[in-house]
């Protein structure tokens, strides 16, 4: 789990992708509709507020995201 603090000081909890996540999101071919998919799936915010959302803040889930695909993210 990762806490993502907002621009306006709303705090989102994004939770680590499991598999059922990623095989729900697999039939999307568009790489950037797939992970706004994702994203939405893992903060468990509807996709129509994320629209809505100020793009530096997407940009910090985006990154939450990343960070759990890559070994980076991982904690021991």
């Amino acid at each position: 789990m990762k806490e993502i603090v907002l621009s306006d000081g709303t705090k989102v909890t994004m939770r680590e992708p499991l598999v059922r996540d990623m095989r729900a999101t697999n039939k999307i071919s568009n790489l950037e509709d797939r992970e706004f998919k994702m994203i939405s799936n893992l903060i468990g915010i509807e996709e129509d507020k994320l629209d809505v959302m100020l793009y530096g803040d997407y940009q910090k889930l985006s990154k939450a995201f990343q960070d759990f695909l890559s070994l980076n993210g991982k904690t021991a």
